[in-house]
């Protein structure tokens, strides 16, 4: 009897090591399950693209297009998508709200992950008078413009509702930049809106497919200070995820340059990647890539250099940058200098696009 119970309480031990827990403890079953097999993935990095179905450097939505699809063959593991003031046709990156729910459905019924980065604003044509006084501070309960915040979080929560599938929702997108609003009050009301936020959504307006991501901006951070400048703002251990990282790669034109660029962004995912294995919860590079890929060796130098130099293979996903145009991209398309380098990425055992998912929300 005894030497049973010790078992029964050792493998409850080790599951709950090894297991992730969301911080919505009503979570839906599928949503527990995309977050489990995010997890799980033996080491092996999925692959995403901003706007991907959207827009490509030549087209816009055009049924059945991607860049990714139409240079490796299939749709990326994951697409990302931006939510700023539903009360507007379109966001800001000029993606119409409907399309972009129809695309999002598409891509949960042939079994691909959908991420959404909330950025809480106006256009800037819109007229409404008080924007100039949005600061943390004034948002907060019983601020100035709480109830206006409310309007602003209702129909965020209206937006996932509708969508009834998991969702990763990056909230208050590079939340360390001083340009947007809600990266220019103190630290204090910072992670008072965040759990504010959080809880709204979760125990007032019940929505339970969310997978919650802390993501600031890595270019805005010192590397000899990583260690502190990446948790401020951060809400605690009960209101996040994933932990992730806005991290772009800028071309060096001198080898030299170039090589200690590409050792920074590798450092920076071992820094995510030990602190989610520490945590034990999801590391992600929420947004990523090099702008125009003028370095056409990008993808095998230096992003599967960084996935083969992780310690704990506690990173789930890095996120593409989107294709607006000829000059802004960082998907290769059509015969791209970089195109083959992006193949053979395709092709390494440590990625995951859409193809090569199994049942993510089982």
């Amino acid at each position: 009897m005894y030497k049973t119970t010790t078992l029964c309480l050792s493998l409850i031990l080790i599951q709950m090591v090894f297991s992730q827990t969301l911080i919505d403890g009503k979570a839906s079953k599928k949503t527990n399950n995309l977050y489990q097999n995010l997890k799980n993935n033996g080491r092996k990095v999925f692959i995403g693209h901003q706007n991907d179905m959207a827009y490509g450097v030549k087209w816009r939505a055009k049924k059945g297009r991607s860049d990714v699809r139409e240079t490796v063959g299939s749709y990326p593991a994951l697409h990302g998508w931006a939510i700023d003031f539903l009360e507007n046709e379109y966001n800001n990156d000029s993606v119409n709200y409907d399309q972009m729910k129809t695309w999002m459905r598409d891509v949960y019924s042939r079994g691909g992950i959908n991420s959404l980065s909330w950025r809480p604003t106006y256009l800037e044509n819109r007229k409404i008078p008080y924007i100039s006084r949005w600061q943390v501070a004034n948002v907060l309960p019983g601020a100035s413009l709480h109830q206006e915040y409310l309007t602003l979080l209702n129909q965020l929560a209206l937006f996932l509702s509708q969508l009834n599938m998991p969702v990763i929702l990056t909230l208050f997108d590079r939340h360390n930049v001083k340009e947007v609003w809600w990266g220019s009050g103190t630290e204090a009301s910072l992670i008072s809106l965040w759990k504010f936020t959080v809880d709204y959504l979760k125990d007032v307006k019940k929505v339970h497919n969310i997978i919650y991501a802390y993501s600031p901006d890595r270019s805005v951070m010192e590397e000899s200070n990583m260690n502190k400048e990446y948790f401020f703002g951060y809400p605690g251990d009960d209101y996040v995820d994933v932990f992730g990282l806005v991290s772009y790669s800028v071309h060096e034109e001198d080898e030299e340059e170039r090589h200690i660029t590409s050792l920074n962004f590798i450092n920076d995912l071992k820094f995510i990647d030990k602190l989610a294995y520490k945590k034990n919860k999801l590391a992600a590079i929420t947004e990523t890539g090099q702008n125009g890929l003028t370095d056409s060796l990008w993808f095998s130098k230096t992003l599967l250099n960084g996935f083969e130099a992780l310690d704990h293979g506690a990173l789930s996903w890095v996120m593409f940058g989107p294709n607006k145009d000829s000059t802004n991209y960082f998907i290769p398309f059509d015969e791209h200098p970089a195109a083959s380098d992006f193949r053979d990425f395709r092709k390494n055992n440590c990625t995951l696009f859409e193809n090569d998912l199994e049942e993510m929300y089982k």
